[in-house]
């Protein structure tokens, strides 16, 4: 027996009503009510539940139909007790199941299944006995006379014969018919034809979803061609169509990829449409098509479902790693609800504002094209704003605008200005007015409240404090031109980081005289722009750490050594913008992404996004109490948008069943487990690029941090403990992927803290070229040499080439190549038994070959399976190396290797217990109490079911299945089964 704990795949159903959410995470049901979460489903499936119905008695009762491919279940269920679901009926049709509907009948339960040919299979249940258990009765079976195989249905009536059927197929076309006027009987199927009444091209591609509301005669449908169709639907009285009842409309186009669902949602009197593709964004559309908003949902996930609550204006979506998500959409639906208000014009034709800045929080400053100074206050908005001019600003052309706590810095030609506002009496007064650089100046920047850095266009720059602008500090950090500094941050009173427009990143400190010197410099961190933005997240007696950001899509940690002044990159992270240009708190970055301004939380995705008309780039920003206040000039005008921060959607359901687990398939998964560290850590890559470092703690998954390193899938990795004797023990993580890279990081679990350590192509061959082509790294494996902190590395890539490279720890930027073989096949994996003096790997013909450690000798070569091998685990029994290999010829051998001469003592095939390919499996030993070693296995293939293998005794028992598709790999520790592809599942084993 098993239980589930942990599972991250596709959601495929979400349905509401009263209140309640209906919701399924692979084969796992959920009912979420009044902030519960409880499981409908008790026994373990391998096949996804993708749609349930409901059919109410009352309030508190009813019944529950899921299906899951080709399989239904019903159950029944009272809120009142403390069993709320009971299942009563399980069935399996020979078709997939595409929609279901219960129906209206007073001698029983009735409902009726669609199937994905067209067919329909009206049921009874009935259960006189009083039993758990009723029966089912087919009342009929009915097919159209269309046979295509479809893709989407949507059923709506309350009758039999009333009944309608819209479906579609894999031709871009919709489908219509009902189950009256049969036009002939299949004596060998018994089953009734009834007639297409209707056929409509639609798509250029596979119809993916249908929905319509009779009421709004409004019928939708997605489809694969990235585009929705709106289509005018009218009925007759009897509900019976004809070829006048379906009209297309119009089609909307909004998603980058498959519109994969749609839904027609109706709030405060209006109908509205609600999209989410393939692309993790979901749109609202009006009935007219026009798109009233759009937003990047499900963390870069595909999004599979959509469900809206017409009462809060809540829509929920799931994705394809089983997150259920909440947003409110009522400031989007509500009429005249626009954010953005224009704020007072400034009356005159041939002056307009140029550049503003928040001077308090309901103070804004801003500077006219003729550079003259205006301000305004928006405390009470009831009132009419108008801009109101600094009369005592000698006025003269400005390059620089900055505001801090209500002091004022202009700056030009040599000249700064430092202006001071009274937030009590509103009057504004010159502190300061002079000169003090060569050129012209471009940048000002408030280190504190009487800490200013300077820079010109020449590369001088300046430190200055108080009121006086006293010299603090005079620094030359360039000679050429457009050097000066786009950012800096003071970290502590001796020391402060800046970066300049040329690209360059500098440590400035005082050490052994009072002025500041520059003691490092970090060159091209994000190309030659140079950073915008640096944020100081935290600093100690060593270490300040500081995260950089600029005009692209990575983040950037570093950290600061404050003894020996030197700059470290510890890790990158991509994030959905197109450039940063502001961090508030370590939670969110505001930057741009084309015409529209993008606020991005790291715990909630995008959390705000509207246009602002592009190109211009003048804006300021406040936040309090989560409320983001936002200025921006469009087109000459200024606008102020507030909002809430985060989404403050309402209702009954927490957001909960949520986890930030691979968006694409993970292919590879390893354990850090010591005993100094009470955690236990998972390491896992896969296609979406990403490494990501987990806490799994009792059955509570979360995220620690993620590596960014890699450019293209990430195929393998491998974990090497070191162990200094000063810093303890932490990881090295060696990952190979596409385009050829090679990526070492360091983890330490005390934290957990990863740090980048480099990045490598691996194309060079033996006779010192570099290949034409940069393939595909396939698996690594790794040996540490004797002299500490040197490494070998086995690398090999889907050409067939296995090299053999050296590293070492203290130099991590350079790589050499010791030798290089060609195995003409694709390796699928490789392991290194360092005691014996082998390399092990597997090919796509069903080869294992065995080298010594230095590539020199092939020590065997055996062929195995008629096929791919696609796993195979090594284990040492103190007198024999024992191989356990499975592959695409579904076989599983056990191959037993001398160890003296490497002969193969034996090599034996299991008999067949999986029928698909064979893709995980986990070997291990264990003593019983006579001593005994044990062998034995955890298999898993495309066919979903686990089985535990006995070695010695070769029987095998099945303890389970799993959903996830595309399974890669299968691990065991702590009494739990980790398995793992498009998805996570965590299983544990009961102890006998």
């Amino acid at each position: 027996m098993c239980e589930k704990q942990i599972l991250f795949t596709d959601a495929l159903l979400l349905n509401i009503s009263n209140n309640s959410l209906f919701t399924a995470i692979g084969s796992q049901a959920f009912f979420l009510r009044n902030r519960s979460v409880i499981r409908v489903t008790n026994k373990m499936h391998y096949k996804k539940i993708h749609g349930s119905v409901c059919n109410r008695k009352c309030e508190l009762t009813g019944l529950l139909l899921l299906y899951a491919e080709n399989e239904f279940s019903l159950y029944k269920y009272d809120l009142s007790q403390k069993d709320i679901f009971i299942l009563i009926y399980e069935g399996e049709t020979k078709d997939w199941i595409n929609a279901a509907i219960f129906i209206k009948n007073e001698e029983g339960c009735q409902f009726a299944l669609h199937m994905a040919h067209s067919s329909l299979l009206r049921l009874q249940y009935d259960n006189t006995s009083n039993l758990q258990f009723g029966e089912c009765s087919i009342l009929e079976l009915a097919r159209c006379t269309d046979y295509s195989m479809l893709y989407s249905t949507s059923l709506y009536g309350n009758s039999y014969t009333k009944l309608i059927i819209i479906s579609g197929n894999g031709f871009g076309e919709i489908l219509i018919w009902q189950p009256h006027s049969p036009v002939n009987f299949n004596i060998s199927t018994r089953s009734i034809i009834y007639p297409l009444l209707m056929r409509l091209k639609a798509h250029n591609g596979v119809v993916l979803s249908i929905d319509f509301n009779l009421a709004a005669q409004l019928l939708v449908t997605t489809s694969d061609d990235r585009s929705l169709k709106f289509w005018k639907l009218v009925t007759n009285p009897g509900i019976k169509f004809d070829a006048s009842s379906v009209k297309p409309s119009f089609s909307c186009f909004g998603h980058t990829a498959r519109v994969i669902c749609a839904i027609i949602a109706k709030y405060d009197g209006q109908i509205f449409v609600i999209s989410g593709g393939e692309d993790s964004n979901i749109c609202v559309w009006s009935q007219t098509g026009e798109m009233l908003f759009k937003r990047r949902q499900q963390f870069g996930a595909p999004v599979w479902r959509l469900a809206f609550d017409h009462v809060s204006a809540n829509l929920y979506s799931t994705g394809s790693t089983g997150n259920i998500y909440a947003y409110n959409l009522k400031n989007i639906l509500s009429p005249n609800q626009d954010h953005s208000e224009q704020l007072m014009h400034m009356g005159l034709s041939n002056e307009y504002l140029v550049k503003i800045k928040y001077l308090t929080d309901s103070t804004i400053i801003a500077l006219s094209n003729k550079n003259h100074l205006f301000y305004m206050r928006l405390m009470n908005l009831q009132k009419r704003q108008i801009w109101e001019p600094v009369s005592i600003f000698p006025s003269y052309k400005c390059t620089v605008l900055a505001a801090c706590d209500g002091l004022i810095a202009t700056c030009g030609y040599k000249r700064i200005t430092l202006l001071n506002y009274n937030v009590d009496t509103g009057y504004i007064e010159l502190i300061y007015d002079g000169i003090k650089l060569e050129g012209l100046i471009q940048s000002f920047h408030f280190l504190s409240k009487d800490l200013y850095l300077i820079s010109d266009e020449y590369g001088n720059c300046l430190l200055l404090k108080g009121n006086n602008m006293e010299v603090d500090s005079n620094i030359k950090i360039s000679t050429c031109r457009k050097s000066w500094i786009t950012s800096a941050i003071l970290v502590n009173s001796n020391c402060l980081l800046m970066s300049c427009r040329n690209g360059k990143v500098m440590i400035v400190a005082r050490e052994s005289s009072p002025q500041l010197q520059i003691k490092h410099v970090l060159k091209d961190l994000h190309g030659n722009m140079g950073s915008i933005v640096l944020k100081l997240l935290r600093i100690d007696d060593k270490f300040a750490y500081i995260i950089s950001a600029a005009h692209e899509s990575t983040l950037k940690v570093m950290s600061l050594s404050l003894t020996e002044y030197r700059l470290t990159i510890l890790q990158r992270q991509t994030v959905p913008l197109t450039w940063i240009e502001a961090i508030p708190t370590v939670d969110v970055l505001i930057g741009f992404n084309d015409n529209h301004f993008v606020v991005w939380s790291h715990e909630n995705g995008v959390i705000l996004q509207f246009q602002c008309g592009g190109g211009h780039r003048c804006w300021d920003y406040k936040l309090n109490n989560e409320v983001l206040d936002i200025i921006y000039i469009k087109q000459k005008h200024v606008f102020h948008h507030r909002e809430q921060l985060y989404n403050k959607w309402s209702g009954a359901f927490c957001q909960i069943l949520r986890n930030k687990w691979h968006i694409r398939s993970c292919n590879i998964i390893q354990i850090v487990e010591h005993k100094n560290y009470s955690q236990t850590y998972i390491v896992s890559a896969g296609d979406d690029n990403i490494i990501k470092i987990s806490r799994i703690t009792g059955q509570s998954f979360h995220l620690c941090a993620e590596l960014h390193t890699h450019i293209s899938s990430v195929r393998h990795l491998v974990l090497y403990p070191v162990n200094p004797e000063n810093d303890g023990i932490y990881w090295l993580i060696f990952s190979v992927g596409g385009r050829a890279q090679l990526c070492i990081n360091k983890l330490d679990p005390n934290g957990p803290v990863v740090s980048e350590l480099c990045s490598h192509t691996v194309r060079l061959n033996s006779d010192g070229n570099n290949a034409s082509l940069d393939a595909r790294l396939m698996t690594i494996s790794v040996l540490q040499n004797s002299k500490c902190g040197k490494f070998s590395l086995y690398v090999a890539s889907s050409d067939g080439k296995i090299r053999l490279l050296q590293w070492e720890l203290e130099n991590p930027l350079q790589l050499f190549l010791d030798f290089e073989i060609d195995i003409k096949r694709c390796p699928i994996q490789m392991q290194t038994l360092n005691n014996h003096n082998l390399l092990l790997t597997t090919t796509t013909n069903g080869m294992l070959y065995g080298f010594d450690k230095r590539l020199h000798i092939k020590r065997f070569e055996q062929q195995l399976h008629a096929a791919s091998i696609n796993v195979f685990e090594t284990l040492y029994d103190g007198s024999y190396i024992h191989i356990l290999t499975g592959g695409d010829d579904e076989v599983i051998k056990h191959t037993i290797i001398e160890t003296t001469n490497l002969s193969i003592l034996k090599s034996a095939e299991i008999s067949p217990i999986h029928n698909a390919q064979i893709t995980a499996m986990s070997l291990h030993s264990l003593q019983d109490a006579c001593q005994k070693t044990e062998l034995y296995a955890y298999t898993c293939s495309m066919d979903k079911q686990i089985y535990k293998l006995n070695l010695n005794t070769l029987q095998h028992t099945r303890i389970g299945f799993t959903c996830l598709s595309d399974i890669k790999g299968i691990l065991k520790t702590n009494q739990c089964l980790f398995i793992y592809g498009c998805g996570l599942e965590v299983i544990s084993l009961e102890k006998n």
